[in-house]
């Protein structure tokens, strides 16, 4: 069973059945991604997101992935 927007990312087993909720993407910044072996695993944004190096802001976050891509398969 798969949910969303409850504010708590989680996975877990609940009475045999395996439970994944993705949080939200507002507060939590938070999404659940599916592993190419089935795998499913809560990533958070504020930790998939590199520090950018202090640049000039004409060259600054240029390999910074962007939300959308936090999710992509």
């Amino acid at each position: 069973m798969i949910c969303g927007h409850i504010h708590k990312a989680e996975i877990r087993h609940i009475d045999g059945i395996l439970y994944g909720n993705s949080g939200d993407w507002v507060e939590s910044l938070s999404a659940l991604v599916e592993h190419p072996d089935g795998q499913l695993e809560v990533v958070y944004w504020t930790t998939l997101r590199p520090q950018p190096a202090a640049q000039d802001n004409d060259s600054a976050n240029l390999d910074t992935p962007q939300p959308e891509q936090a999710c992509a398969s």
